[in-house]
């Protein structure tokens, strides 16, 4: 049965037989639950990085380098084509 509103009343109707009743409340329905501590689950979860976690200090710090002098090269070259224009 399935709480409608018709005018100021509420009725139930079945939804595959449409059978209709009244409902002794004016307002609409509540629905209400109580569950027990038991059935409540604490997680907890240990965050770790994907990126990296394998790698050396030293392997990360040659990335670095490498990755300033690609820059400082780009920039270089883009300084100078700038100046021909």
């Amino acid at each position: 049965m399935i709480p409608q509103k018709s005018g100021d009343t509420y009725i139930y109707k079945c939804p595959s037989c449409n059978y209709e009743e009244k409902s002794e409340r004016s307002r609409g329905y509540r629905l209400s639950g109580k569950s027990s501590a038991e059935n409540k689950v604490k997680t907890t979860s240990i965050v770790s990085e994907g990126r990296g976690a394998g790698r050396s200090q030293e392997e990360i710090e040659q990335e670095k380098e490498e990755f300033y002098e690609i820059l400082l090269d780009l920039l270089s070259e883009e300084e100078t084509g700038g100046e021909e224009t």
